[in-house]
């Protein structure tokens, strides 16, 4: 009786120990982030070529409708912010986002809208017991949208024109994620990357993504 009792302690104590070990190494995460998207891309519109009138008469003259421009601001959200250490630093992180950069200017409104799910190979490396940093590198397939919308007086009421369009295609990301653990099974993540938008025209439609956010260890 004694022997059993003795067994039953030891393998007691062994489960113990390997379940802290367990709960202590946390091979992965999955979140939720939010941020700005700054457009680091070429200048963009929908619109067409807006007419400027002189009120005291001479010829009409043309301007280009409201651009996006490089250093215009938007927001990012990330649904699903995840990645899992399978070997020695190195796996895999996946992320399903989407985001809109917006600029308006008195009766004019321009969009670029943007979303998907991309994933991609990371490699994880332990500062401390607090902090891990994360490299990492996305492939997947994007949807991009632009909107834009115009409205004038066409001399006896207000009008508007709208012009959109929304296509797929190729994107790509790299960057680094900052995991603070703060709790047991809780981090605090802080994201920064580089986004590429293959666009298949003479634009360029990159942005660099910064957020912040939650993560539940596992």
């Amino acid at each position: 009786m004694k022997k059993i009792l003795l067994l039953v302690l030891m393998l007691t104590a062994c489960f113990e120990g390997f379940s802290q070990e367990v709960i202590k190494f946390k091979k992965g995460y999955v979140g939720i982030s939010l941020g700005p998207s700054i457009y680091v891309g070429s200048d963009y519109t929908r619109g067409e070529n807006l007419a400027s009138i002189n009120p005291e008469g001479g010829p009409i003259t043309y301007r280009e409708a409201l651009p996006i421009t490089a250093g215009t601001i938007g927001l990012n959200l990330n649904l699903i912010d995840a990645g899992y250490e399978i070997w020695r630093g190195f796996g895999i992180n996946l992320r399903w986002q989407g985001g809109a950069i917006i600029k308006a200017n008195n009766n004019e409104n321009m969009m670029i809208s943007y979303g998907g799910i991309m994933a991609g190979p990371m490699y994880s490396y332990k500062i401390n017991e607090e902090f891990t940093i994360d490299l990492r590198t996305r492939f997947g397939r994007m949807y991009h949208g632009a909107f834009y919308e115009n409205e004038y007086w066409n001399g006896t009421n207000v009008s508007s024109s709208k012009r959109e369009f929304e296509y797929f295609n190729f994107a790509m990301d790299t960057g680094l994620t900052l995991r603070y653990h703060f709790a047991q099974k809780w981090s605090w993540v802080n994201n920064l990357e580089y986004q590429y938008f293959y666009s298949g025209t003479r634009h360029n439609f990159d942005r660099i993504n910064l957020s912040t956010g939650i993560a539940f260890r596992f």
